[in-house]
């Protein structure tokens, strides 16, 4: 498998490096005041918008422009702190009928391009339509950023859509919400979101490719966040694509590579496993899915006591958002510091989460002093949903880079391996790679960060490989 040339790497650090220079510029820029805005009077029914709100000048909404008017501004308030009553995270009352539609768009300044005029490096945030795992429609939002070089390699230029890896529960924690898509905070809870993926896609900008990034369903937008959900995030991460193209105006047949790590690993897993089915427009080129938490049962063993234990909070809050049915089990199976534990992790990011709780011990949450995983072996309802988000299901209709770590401490290294391994078993063609870094401050998600970033190299050579078209590699019958 061919690797990124120097060359290229360097010039795209550099170009990264350059846009991080300017953090300031653009601070400033953002804090900069702005005039007061009258109060509007609104003609759709409570938590609808129409292109009529004068929250949404600038913007465009099912495809009309939003005009500026000069009697008013954008409301006044502090950039980087959580607004939730942004009105371009409200969904409209009737939300497009076909899966993949885009709402809105409004212009998102960041470092690449503080003026987000549409030039080079430019971003955007969007609003599109996508469906739940219960086929209900649901507005999903992300933002997209222009490449601040030209494609050098063959045929169009391609996109790479990307999925978050784990940032929160709490709409404050979507990245499409922070300021310069970078931070913001809650100040009611103190809750901090931060984006710590954007370098990556500064990168892929900085090799010609455009960006697409989406924040998944209830990240941002109305609604709890269904994380590790597998259909949710599969049709977010495809509906992120077609949207995407839409906003940046390219054909639907252009070429796509899906890229995620931890929960993005497994969202864009998800995505390439239902690409088939429910997406089959969408040229799919390749998937990178980095540790991906593909079994969940064996994922919650390893967080259980782990840095980012507070992550299970998310899990099944998520999961009883989609089973309702089941909320009896809160009651019934949790204890106070449980119910606690619960309703606190609905409404954080991942930094105030592994603060609050941190090495939790989820013996220490439920009544009978069992854990999450006793909780599932005793459970079969529980347990059944849990083992529906299993990946490796279905043939894969384009080339998978799957990688994990051999040490990794949260994302169990067998379970993405058997993954691949049964990816393997449809015909799909799958690169499994191992990262061998040794084992560092075990429970301490260290050795689950670290491939992030020693694997950028490999990840990214592989999908640059893709759109030019190499053969895909495969070691399928050799892990």
């Amino acid at each position: 498998m061919r690797t990124l040339k120097p060359s290229r790497v360097g010039a795209a650090i550099t170009a990264v490096a350059s846009a991080l220079a300017i953090q300031a510029g653009v601070s400033a820029l953002l804090a900069a005041p702005a005039a007061a805005q009258p109060e509007a009077t609104p003609a759709t029914p409570p938590g609808a918008v129409s292109p009529a709100d004068p929250g949404l000048a600038g913007s465009t909404v099912l495809g009309q422009t939003v005009p500026f008017n000069p009697g008013f501004a954008l409301p006044e308030t502090l950039p980087g702190v959580y607004n939730p009553n942004d009105p371009f995270y409200l969904p409209p009352a009737n939300l497009p009928t076909k899966p993949g539609s885009l709402i809105r768009t409004e212009p998102a300044p960041q470092l690449l391009n503080p003026f987000a005029n549409g030039g080079a490096g430019s971003a955007q945030k969007i609003l599109y339509s996508s469906t739940t795992e219960k086929g209900d429609p649901v507005a999903v939002s992300g933002f997209t950023i222009e490449p601040v070089t030209s494609w050098r390699g063959k045929g169009p230029t391609p996109t790479i859509v990307f999925a978050p890896g784990t940032r929160g529960a709490a709409d404050v924690c979507a990245p499409s919400r922070e300021a310069a898509l970078f931070a913001a905070a809650n100040p009611n809870n103190l809750s901090v979101g931060l984006d710590y993926e954007l370098p990556f896609m500064y990168l892929a900008s900085a090799m010609g490719i455009r960006v697409v990034a989406t924040d998944l369903i209830g990240l941002g937008t109305p609604g709890a966040h269904t994380y590790v959900n597998t259909r949710d995030e599969a049709h977010a991460t495809l509906d992120a694509a077609r949207a995407g193209l839409a906003a940046l105006k390219l054909p639907a047949d252009s070429p796509v590579g899906f890229y995620g790590y931890s929960q993005g690993g497994g969202a864009t897993a998800a995505a390439a496993e239902y690409a088939e089915e429910y997406a089959p427009d969408i040229n799919l080129k390749g998937t990178y899915a980095g540790a991906p938490p593909s079994n969940l049962y064996e994922v919650a063993k390893a967080v259980d006591g782990n840095a980012i234990a507070g992550v299970l909070g998310y899990v099944l809050n998520g999961e009883l958002e989609r089973e309702p049915q089941l909320a009896y089990l809160v009651d019934q199976e949790f204890n106070e510091k449980g119910k606690r534990f619960l309703e606190e992790t609905e409404d954080r990011c991942i930094v105030d989460t592994v603060g609050a709780y941190g090495f939790t011990d989820t013996r220490t949450l439920t009544k009978t002093g069992e854990s999450f995983n006793e909780l599932l072996d005793r459970l079969p309802d529980l347990r059944a949903i849990v083992d529906a988000q299993i990946l490796g299901k279905r043939k894969l209709n384009a080339p998978m880079l799957v990688i994990n770590g051999r040490a990794d401490d949260t994302i169990p290294f067998g379970q993405a391996r058997q993954m691949a391994a049964d990816y393997c078993s449809t015909g799909s063609a799958v690169q499994f790679v191992a990262s061998e870094i040794p084992p560092i401050l075990p429970k301490s998600a260290v050795n689950h960060a670290l491939p992030l970033i020693e694997q950028l190299p490999t990840s990214y050579g592989y999908l640059i490989d893709r759109f030019n078209n190499v053969p895909a590699p495969s070691n399928c019958g050799q892990f």
